[in-house]
């Protein structure tokens, strides 16, 4: 079987190449295979580090959404379990992409902008923790409020 060609940034130009060409495009500097498979796996994990990020922070954004719908009435039980369950998910989702690519080592700046998604993921769920107890007492004073 086949395998896709993987990209990497040149060595020498910086410009995304894949590892079967013989010689960089951009600034047609020759390409060591055994160099361009290595530098492709830490692309690869790049890659996966910055969808993860992305879908890290959408999760800790959710959660916020999910804990203000639970304030509705009619759904509030649903959203505020959603709430939960996504809080739950984002430190689980958190700890899995400090253990993946925390230690990874590039340059790479949209490595670096994953990193800063991460770190406002765990910003917003340490929002999350108050943002909960607000939300119980603002569910009382309603609760309170409609059954006067």
């Amino acid at each position: 079987m086949l395998s896709q060609p993987q990209t990497f940034p040149c060595p020498h130009c910086n410009e995304i190449i894949n590892d079967t060409m013989k010689q960089c495009r951009y600034c047609s500097a020759p390409v060591d295979r055994q160099a361009a498979a290595i530098a492709a796996e830490i692309q690869s994990k790049v890659n996966r580090a910055c969808s993860d990020a992305s879908f890290l922070r959408t999760a800790a954004a959710t959660m916020f959404v999910l804990l203000g719908l639970s304030l509705l009435p009619f759904i509030s039980f649903v959203a505020y379990i959603g709430s939960i369950f996504v809080f739950l998910a984002v430190v689980v989702m958190f700890i899995r992409w400090q253990i993946k690519f925390g230690g990874l080592q590039t340059a790479d700046p949209d490595y670096q902008r994953a990193k800063h998604l991460k770190n406002i993921s765990l910003l917003l769920w340490l929002l999350a923790i108050p943002a909960f107890v607000v939300r119980e007492i603002v569910g009382a004073v309603i609760s309170g409020m409609i059954s006067q």
